[in-house]
């Protein structure tokens, strides 16, 4: 028996169980796993999702683009990558880490595959992933456990294994893509949907509540404004803010918009995401000079204030008051296919770089949270501090493909709505507010995802 062979042994033999057990002591608290067919090996790479967007729930690095020379004859091409802090578990459950474990998207096909997972690693399952031995062995299950900030942990189960043939017997948990998605918290519950339901039906039967955040501490505090409805159903979901652009809860992003009535929510506009540029005069610039160079006196009178507002939507006239408009670089909307070098671009009247947002920005901010989303409607009323109650009709989006988000843009559903502003301009030490937000009318929200529902939280099986 060769070292490799008698290394990987212990996998033959491993219980549910024991993996759980070893996946909770790294400090994971969900896993996901997926059945690996016959191609799955180290040359061939690992399948993992027709687009970046739907692995939200895996944490990685930045994205970033690369120019690969292909040997399959189609010459060279771009495509994204995102490392991850990867780890393979042994035996002893220490950890092995495989600093060149990344995800690779290529967009021409379109497919999201698992590269260099066993490079650099000292210890790694390599005769599960080698076509020689048993890297075509069908019944091989790859389990990741995540939940322990950016880091993966990972364990391959032969298909003989009692852990695979649990697995195999029931398939348990949500579908999560390619994916299944378990707790570790609560490894019989396994249905975070049913779970969202249950806490959105209860706060929406709680009527009225005070508007509040959850302080760095985790601590409810007052929250005095009329935008609080996002910070307020975080607060009652429990939810954090983490540092790290994950899912709001259990692998879904929950969206709270502000209606008239939550009974009738009707239309409104809701803000989608918030990054800010990644190039032009905005970041060539000192901030004080860009807002002297394109910003435009307050409309309301307020004195020695400088705004960048106003609305800028793909190939529309530019905004009258900064002289700029908005163009999307590297999209053809008949094919549907992107340039991965493209950007979302705010030109001025000789055409500069006011603000850039490049596709690989973009992809890196959409796919961390939007795979699965609920938008909840809010109402407002002051009681006369400021108090909220929430809908039970929920939108339900899934499958947020980046190439949808680029066709919003196109479209002029997804715009660009800034809230920028510089208050005492004459004085030596302005105040600074930046807010770069895209927003997009509700009844819009359906065409970024793949399919669309409204929901009875209250009873999700009837709606």
């Amino acid at each position: 028996m060769s070292r490799a062979v008698e290394a990987d042994q212990w996998l033959s033999e491993v219980s549910l169980a024991t993996v759980f057990a070893m996946l909770r002591d790294s400090g994971a608290n969900e896993v996901l796993y997926k059945v690996l067919p016959k191609n799955a090996n180290s040359k061939n790479q690992v399948y993992m999702a027709p687009d970046m967007s739907q692995l939200g729930k895996i944490p990685s690095g930045e994205v970033t683009l690369h120019v690969s020379t292909s040997k399959k004859g189609d010459g060279v091409k771009a495509v994204f990558r995102a490392a991850l802090d990867f780890f393979w578990l042994g035996k002893d459950g220490v950890a092995c880490p495989a600093p060149q474990a990344k995800l690779i998207f290529y967009p021409q096909y379109p497919e999201v595959r698992f590269s260099g997972f066993l490079q650099g690693c000292s210890s790694p399952p390599s005769t599960l992933y080698d076509k020689a031995q048993r890297g075509q062995d069908p019944g091989r299950i790859l389990v990741l456990g995540i939940g322990n900030g950016r880091k993966v942990f990972a364990i391959t189960l032969p298909p003989e294994s009692p852990a695979a043939r649990e697995l195999l017997a029931d398939l348990p948990g949500d579908s999560y893509g390619v994916f299944r998605v378990l707790s570790l918290n609560s490894i019989e519950q396994g249905d975070s949907f049913r779970e969202l339901m249950r806490r959105l039906c209860g706060i929406h039967r709680s009527e009225w509540v005070a508007s509040r955040r959850l302080d760095k501490n985790g601590a409810s505090v007052p929250c005095r404004a009329t935008n609080c409805h996002g910070n307020t159903l975080e607060a009652l979901l429990g939810i954090r803010s983490n540092g790290y652009a994950q899912p709001d809860f259990e692998g879904w992003e929950v969206k709270a918009r502000k209606v008239p009535n939550a009974e009738k929510a009707g239309a409104t506009v809701v803000t989608m995401f918030t990054p800010e540029p990644t190039a032009g005069a905005y970041r060539d610039l000192q901030f004080e000079d860009f807002m002297r160079r394109y910003a435009y006196p307050d409309t309301q009178g307020r004195a020695d204030r400088l705004n960048f507002g106003g609305t800028y939507r793909v190939d529309k006239m530019a905004y009258a008051r900064t002289g700029v408009r908005m163009v999307l670089e590297g999209y053809d909307a008949l094919t549907k296919q992107y340039s991965p070098a493209g950007a979302v671009r705010l030109l001025d009247g000789k055409e500069n770089d006011v603000m850039v947002w490049s596709f690989v920005k973009l992809m890196d901010h959409w796919k961390e949270k939007h795979a699965h989303a609920a938008f909840v409607p809010a109402q407002l009323r002051l009681n006369p501090d400021y108090e909220y109650r929430f809908g039970r009709q929920i939108l339900i989006g899934e499958g947020a493909e980046f190439g949808l988000l680029l066709n919003a843009f196109q479209q002029g559903w997804i715009y660009y709505d800034p809230g920028i502003k510089l208050e005492g301009v004459s004085t030596t030490k302005p105040t600074q507010k930046k807010r770069s937000q895209f927003r997009i009318k509700s009844q819009n929200i359906a065409d970024l995802y793949v399919s669309s529902r409204v929901v009875d939280v209250c009873d999700p099986a009837g709606a």
